[in-house]
């Protein structure tokens, strides 16, 4: 989101949470699913990652021309998504 929103010349405001603050346990329970990120675009507010990334797309005018172009981003969203789960997997439980 960050990398996107800066290739794109977009500002925003980042609150960072803590892991500490995390773990007091006052904010999991104002989260939908009881995670983040959360991303706030007005009145909108989406707590997931591909859904925030899709969202952005759309609204930068990166999400295709036509329902074809916009299938074809979803693919490689998802591809990416599916590398992104094994590494994680490697990482931090096979390594």
């Amino acid at each position: 989101m960050r990398m996107l929103l800066a290739d794109q010349g977009q500002s925003w405001k980042e609150e960072v949470v803590t892991i500490d603050t995390w773990m007091q346990g006052l904010l999991k329970p104002t989260c939908l699913y009881g995670q983040l990120p959360k991303f706030e675009d007005g009145d909108l507010t989406l707590y997931q990652s591909n859904a925030i990334l899709r969202h952005l797309g759309r609204s930068l005018g990166l999400y295709g021309k036509n329902q074809r172009e916009a299938a074809q981003v979803d693919m490689v969203n998802d591809g990416v998504e599916d590398l992104r789960g094994k590494y994680g997997t490697m990482i931090y439980r096979n390594y």
